[in-house]
């Protein structure tokens, strides 16, 4: 009873993770896939990884921005003794 449990979980797992992959993904490649030929979703999921660092980086710039304003606010700019 715990396998059947265990390979449930996995495949519902599986499956939510694949519904948001193809969520998230484009008009552009969700009408590239192609029903008939299952290796056109391994691109897709392909495509959508290669996407992530991206989208994490976008992330966390949004998230820092207004952190980095205020401290370019409070540092002022070092002036040099030149003569």
């Amino acid at each position: 009873m715990k396998r059947i449990a265990l390979i449930a979980i996995l495949v519902l797992t599986f499956a939510v993770a694949l519904v948001l992959v193809i969520g998230t993904a484009g008009d552009q490649e969700i009408a590239s896939i192609d029903i008939r030929r299952p290796t056109t979703i391994l691109s897709l999921v392909a495509s959508r990884l290669h996407a992530i660092p991206s989208y994490v980086r976008e992330l966390i710039d949004g998230a820092t921005a207004g952190f980095r304003e205020t401290i370019g606010k409070h540092e002022s700019p070092k002036k040099s003794l030149e003569r």
